[in-house]
This record gives C-alpha cells, structure tokens and sequence, in this order.
C-alpha cells in the first residue's frame, strides 16, 4: 500500500505517524474472544444450576411416584438432556451459547407437556415448574455470554 510508508520524516525530522508502538489495523492480532473471569462465574454458575435441574427431573418420576408413561418419560429423557447441556457448558464450553439456547427451548417444552402430558397435578406443577427453572437458567447463561459478546465488540 502506497500509503504505508512507515519509515518516512517529515519535514522537521520527526518520524511519521505510523512509526508509533501500536501495530497497525490490519496487523492487529485477532484474538478469540474468551469470557472474562466473572462473566464465566456466572454462565458456569447458572450452568451448575441447571445441572441440578436436570438431575431433578431425572429422579422425579420416581420420588414423586409418577404412573404414566408419558408423565414419566418426558422428564427422565428431557432432564438428561438438560443435564448434559449444561454440564458441558459448565465444564468449560463458555463461548457455546447455541447449548444454553437449547436448553431453553427444552424449558418451554417442559412447561407446555406439563399441561399435555402430565397424568397427575403433582407431575403437573413437577415437571412445569422446572420447564420455567430450565428457561431462567438457561437465559442466564446465554445471556452472560451474550454479555461477553458486547463488550468485546468493536466501537465506533
């Protein structure tokens, strides 16, 4: 580029602009962007968080003496879901924000079987309530990477 002439001086003998300790713009490194230490407390936080959700609605159907199919099935393969999600992402899986997104799509779906496939009102108000715990925590998460995103974008 015609324009780079890092080397140049001005009339007085002083260097040109581009001789300064900062690289250049398009020599810049890139750097990926990694969460800060509390924005990763906090997806780790609600992920671990989650992950007891999970673990809940696995062992629920059996505490709570659940008697359908359904009503005992949707929440034992929903729950392993959400727990392995979750704990992927609280193990270390900061940038991965599309597994929080899921486990808010299953937090809905939880909510919505609660009123379909539930055969009881104690796995009813179960298996709904978590569908909304999933949901919160799950937003939390994305939205603490989310967090990350912002700052680290480029301002104009």
């Amino acid at each position: 580029m015609a324009t780079r002439e890092t080397h140049e001086r001005t009339r007085d003998g002083a260097l040109g602009a581009y001789d300064s300790p900062r690289p250049l713009p398009d020599e810049a490194p890139l750097e990926p962007m990694t969460p800060g230490p509390m924005a990763r407390e906090e997806i780790a936080g609600a992920s671990g968080l989650n992950v007891l959700a999970g673990i809940w609605l696995i062992i629920s159907p059996f505490v709570l003496n659940y008697w359908g199919a359904d009503a005992t099935w949707n929440p034992i393969v929903f729950g392993a879901i959400v727990g392995v999600l979750a704990l992927t992402r609280a193990a270390g899986a900061y940038r991965a924000e599309w597994l929080s997104w899921i486990n808010m799509a299953i937090g809905v779906w939880l909510f919505i079987s609660a009123f379909w496939l539930a055969h009881s009102s104690q796995a009813s108000w179960n298996v709904g309530i978590m569908g909304i715990v999933v949901f919160v925590l799950g937003s939390w998460s994305a939205a603490a990477t989310g967090a990350v995103r912002a700052a680290a974008a480029p301002r104009r």
